[in-house]
């Protein structure tokens, strides 16, 4: 049986894609990296799941949409500049997010434990929302946060904050352009919105 690689996330809206990408394409005129995120393709992660059967997939978009109905939307805003990996060779360039971090955690915990019966499992570490906006740092000289733009210094930054009212189900095609397909839309808070 074929299995898509699935994972479930909180999409970026319009605006805020609009405020990442302006501030991405300043970061590659300092910084190489081997791959930049395309902008439809930004998100935030509440839980990879990894190769899934067709079956299976069902069964997350049914406790998904039993999960979300009653979790109330909350307000998330753009954050700091931050990498994972060797600082002066960063594999992974993120932004951090701010605001209703509470309902977030609770949001992500719930949506891992729901998960579980389904066969997967919680990853082994605490979970630190973000959205990465590039891979593998290939620059000849080491990378400079002090180079960044931050938050201050960006203009565009005043409408960074928005109200999440849905989580996704996303598919990963790899080697494509934008790379993640929308299996599945789930409102928060009982909000009518179409399924995909």
């Amino acid at each position: 049986m074929e299995k898509d690689r699935l994972f479930i996330a909180i999409p970026i809206e319009p605006e805020q894609r609009s405020i990442l990408l302006t501030e991405m394409e300043a970061i590659q005129s300092l910084h190489s990296f081997r791959k930049w995120v395309h902008p439809e393709d930004l998100h935030i992660t509440l839980s990879f799941l990894g190769d899934t059967d067709p079956d299976t997939a069902e069964k997350v978009k049914d406790t998904l949409s039993a999960i979300t109905e009653p979790v109330p939307s909350f307000r998330l805003e753009l954050g700091e500049l931050g990498t994972f990996g060797k600082p002066s060779s960063p594999n992974i360039l993120w932004v951090g997010v701010s605001g209703d971090m509470e309902p977030l955690r609770q949001l992500q915990a719930q949506i891992e434990h729901a998960m579980e019966p389904l066969g997967f499992m919680p990853e082994n570490r605490p979970y630190r929302p973000h959205i990465t906006i590039a891979k593998k740092n290939t620059g000849d000289e080491d990378f400079s946060k002090a180079l960044l733009p931050t938050p201050e210094r960006s203009e565009e930054r005043s409408s960074s904050s928005w109200i999440v009212r849905r989580i996704v189900l996303f598919r990963t095609h790899m080697h494509q352009q934008p790379m993640y397909e929308i299996l599945g839309t789930f409102p928060l808070d009982g909000q009518q919105m179409d399924n995909v």
